[in-house]
């Protein structure tokens, strides 16, 4: 199972994780699988997006690897 997770920025500055499903698939060992994704910023009423700076969080099986810090600007 391999997911992200968005960081995002609340009104006060602390961190809170979003989990978003990519794909569930089996691999052999050895195999390498490429993942194109894209995410959309845009208003909707169930979340307001602050300015800041975002982590976007990697994560396969449950378990978190690679994270990599984002600035969300206006």
């Amino acid at each position: 199972m391999v997911d992200y997770v968005i960081h995002h920025v609340k009104a006060n500055g602390k961190l809170v994780p979003k989990v978003f499903k990519l794909t569930r698939k089996t691999l052999s060992a050895g195999e390498i699988m490429n993942i194109v994704k894209t995410h959309s910023f845009r208003s909707i009423s169930t979340r307001r997006y602050y300015t800041g700076n975002h982590v976007l969080e990697i994560q396969v099986n449950g378990t978190g690897y690679k994270k990599v810090n984002f600035e969300l600007k206006t």
